[in-house]
């Protein structure tokens, strides 16, 4: 995992996780699921673009729409981090994920989270390479 992200996550638009990598506070990826996707939801009647990053005690959330609003990628650092550091970080990730899925991927979905094993594969790899 990066130095900088603490935990990610691919949740479709209903808040059901699709990719969790996750090491530091074992928070309940159903829970999480369904509370960024009914903040995100809300964010959105309220504003246009919507919210995009929200802070609770030292976290920092980063939230990226990909595949065309289908599904939400979720970044966590610590809330000292930069926003320019974070977000650069996460636009690289989304397009990772971009590159291998599809929106149709998403809507179709069986639930085989062994589908979206070849992002966490390229995402360790870029993890690795950043490590360096």
């Amino acid at each position: 995992m990066s130095s900088i992200i603490k935990e990610l996550w691919v949740f479709s638009n209903a808040g059901i996780p699709i990719v969790e990598i996750s090491k530091e506070t074992g928070l309940n990826k159903y829970l999480m699921g369904s509370f960024i996707s009914a903040i995100k939801t809300c964010s959105q009647q309220l504003s246009e673009k919507g919210l995009n990053s929200f802070i609770m005690e030292n976290y920092k959330f980063i939230l990226t729409s990909v595949l065309d609003s289908n599904a939400i990628l979720v970044c966590m650092c610590e809330s000292n981090i930069k926003d320019k550091k974070i977000h650069k970080q996460c636009e690289v990730i989304a397009r990772i994920f971009e590159e291998i899925y599809k929106p149709e991927d998403v809507k179709n979905w069986d639930g085989d989270v062994s589908f979206f094993d070849e992002f966490r594969e390229k995402l360790e790899l870029y993890f690795k390479m950043g490590n360096l």
